[in-house]
């Protein structure tokens, strides 16, 4: 394992838990200023929650055969002095394998079925359903249990032939399939849909979730992997074989399931070593290996920069043997730079800006309103002191003009107050544009529309009808919040001119992303729709499978929309309401003041001291604040 990686990996985590640590400490300050509210609680620990379990998720993507388990053995698990994950010839992971550690649970290898493929449930609805699972225990201790344990990866069964079609597991039409049937009717498929190995690994503990995908059937058979995991993954690297280069099925699913989705892809050569050839210098021999980089950046439209060279084999043979030699000959110290210098840099700026978007409304309130609150004690304290010594009759003036300013105040925060009540009501109103009753009835009329016909035009015509329906509903809530947002800048000007309080600013709501999530959701369907192996009759099962993978997928879309119309809500209007309440408090509490000293000219002196002592706790609130806001950006 690379020390630059192992590092890198290292102060990713440490920079997460130091973020979530500063939101926790936010968090506890605001409840020192004036009691933090339930809302604002649960948002600010649901972003520290996330922050802490965050994974940097690399996937490794190819065609049988292409080295991707021993190039993750080679990059990640090399100091085991053995494979960790099987890839002998024949013996390679036949299912889509995720690595990660969980300290909550006991190291633990899960199987989902290959039978639970006939069922709706998502993968990520079965994530959460563990009776589904067949477990093993694993061993870190024992390297040969843990090595024989995760053999099972590689199982394999046999199935009837009419079921691995409807199952969308063998095609019977495809003449490189054809001679895997057997004299009984059957073919053999995988035993497992899906595993996940929790692993205490020090790259895995400090966040790196790394995804093993097997070939092009187990992704055409699962559409979950193209619409959700690889998109969601970090990075992908896409492996081919060195002398072969791309072929039509390399490049098939290159086009279907990698180059539209992944955040960052780049193409691996792997098996370098079989074009050493010790008949030919090494200069011949590099420039072998270039022209086949170039070809496969050509032919993949990729820049050069983004394809590698490797030997995965060598590499870990190197690794193991501590041949510093073999070691660079194997290209390896090329993707280690890459992913300890770009991936990881990369994923780290991104959660930081989604943190930073998160939370900087708060921050930037908070300063606010420290700032106004030393500004009023300070002219409190400034008050008190120009009263002292004066008589009875310039403090009873003091009272009046101070009394006039409060009824002017409270009318103009009765005039708001109406003002919300309507505001509330169109928030409502823009909540059930996204509502799960909405959802529902839109998912239920393009279900329909697509049952009418199981052809890929019924599939079309379902999913453009929920895309669309969807979409629009997204455009009326923003539209709707873009009208209140007017209102509400409206109302708060007449606080900020009438009464000195420091302007606020509210975000627009920017349901973008999610809109775009739905087009780019309409492309994916259009793309399988044209895709002749989709147009079989026997492929019905996948055009459901792939329906009900693109309903999840535009539901979580649909869903992350309306809570963030949420969220939006609360930060325009709860904010506004806290500034307009503590200001009627402070001028409720010169008041008080006021009349005190006014049946008691001895306890101006009294009043004077507590003010100062106050404007001391608020300073040094205000350095707190400034030492959590500094750990933000550190």
């Amino acid at each position: 394992m690379s020390i630059h990686l192992e590092q890198e990996v290292a102060d990713y985590s440490e920079r997460r838990m130091k973020l979530a640590t500063a939101i926790t400490d936010y968090a506890d300050w605001l409840d020192r200023q004036h009691g933090i509210d339930a809302e604002r609680t649960l948002r600010l620990a649901d972003t520290a929650s996330s922050l802490r379990q965050d994974k940097l998720v690399v996937a490794f993507v190819a065609e049988f055969s292409r080295g991707k388990t021993e190039l993750i053995n080679a990059l990640f698990f090399a100091d085991h002095g053995q494979r960790l994950l099987p890839s002998d010839a024949g013996r390679t992971t036949m299912c889509p394998t995720e690595l990660y550690s969980n300290r909550d649970e006991p190291p633990c290898l899960s199987l989902l079925p290959i039978e639970t493929r006939r069922r709706s449930e998502s993968l990520a609805h079965l994530k959460r359903m563990p009776i589904e699972w067949c477990r093993v225990s694993l061993d870190p201790e024992d390297p040969r249990q843990l090595q024989e344990s995760l053999k099972k990866l590689t199982e394999t069964r046999p199935m009837a032939a009419v079921d691995a079609i409807e199952m969308g597991l063998w095609n019977g039409d495809d003449p490189s399939e054809r001679h895997l049937l057997r004299a009984d009717g059957t073919v053999e498929v995988p035993a497992w849909r899906y595993a996940t190995v929790n692993y205490p690994h020090p790259l895995l503990q400090a966040g790196l979730s790394i995804l093993d995908t097997p070939g092009l059937n187990a992704l055409g058979a699962e559409p979950e992997l193209t619409l959700s995991v690889i998109p969601n993954a970090h990075a992908v690297m896409y492996l081919l074989a060195m002398d072969t280069g791309v072929t039509r099925s390399d490049l098939e699913i290159w086009q279907k399931h990698v180059h539209r989705h992944a955040n960052y892809h780049v193409a691996v050569l792997n098996k370098v070593d079989m074009l050493w050839d010790e008949l030919k210098s090494d200069s011949e021999v590099q420039a072998t290996i270039e022209r086949q980089m170039e070809e496969t950046a050509r032919v993949l439209k990729l820049p050069r920069s983004r394809v590698f060279a490797v030997s995965a084999q060598k590499a870990l043979v190197a690794k193991v043997r501590g041949d510093a030699e073999l070691r660079v000959r194997s290209g390896i110290e090329s993707l280690e730079y890459l992913l300890a210098h770009q991936v990881i840099p990369a994923r780290r700026d991104m959660l930081y800006h989604a943190v930073n978007h998160e939370v900087n409304v708060l921050l930037d309130g908070s300063r606010v309103d420290m700032v106004a609150r030393i500004k009023r004690s300070s002219d409190d304290l400034i008050q008190l002191t120009q009263l002292s010594g004066k008589n009875r009759e310039l403090v009873e003036q003091a009272r009046v003009t101070l009394q006039l300013e409060k009824d002017s105040y409270d009318a103009t925060a009765s005039q708001f107050r109406a003002t919300r009540k309507m505001l509330k009501a169109q928030g409502e109103h823009l909540l059930r544009h996204l509502s799960d009753d909405t959802l529902s009835v839109i998912c239920k009329s393009g279900r329909a529309a697509m049952e009418a016909s199981l052809t890929t035009r019924g599939l079309t015509g379902g999913i453009r009808q929920l895309s669309e329906q969807m979409s629009g509903r997204l455009e009326q809530a923003k539209l709707q919040a873009d009208n209140m947002l007017d209102a509400l800048d409206q109302a708060y000007s007449r606080f900020h001119s009438k009464h000195n309080l420091p302007k606020m600013q509210v975000p627009r709501l920017d349901l973008g992303a999610y809109r775009n999530r739905l087009q780019g959701l309409m492309r994916e369907t259009e793309a399988f729709c044209k895709d002749p192996a989709n147009l079989m009759l026997e492929k019905r099962f996948m055009i459901r499978r792939f329906y009900a993978g693109l309903a999840v997928e535009a539901r979580k879309a649909f869903n992350l929309a309306r809570l963030e119309a949420e969220r939006w809500l609360r930060i325009a209007l709860d904010p506004v309401m806290t500034r307009i309440r503590e200001h009627k408090q402070y001028l409720d509490t010169r008041l008080d003041n006021l009349k005190r000293i006014l049946e008691n000219m001895g306890t101006l002196k009294n009043r004077m001291a507590r003010v100062k002592d106050e404007i001391g706790a608020l300073r040094n609130e205000k350095a707190e604040l400034t030492r959590i806001v500094a750990q933000f950006s550190a």
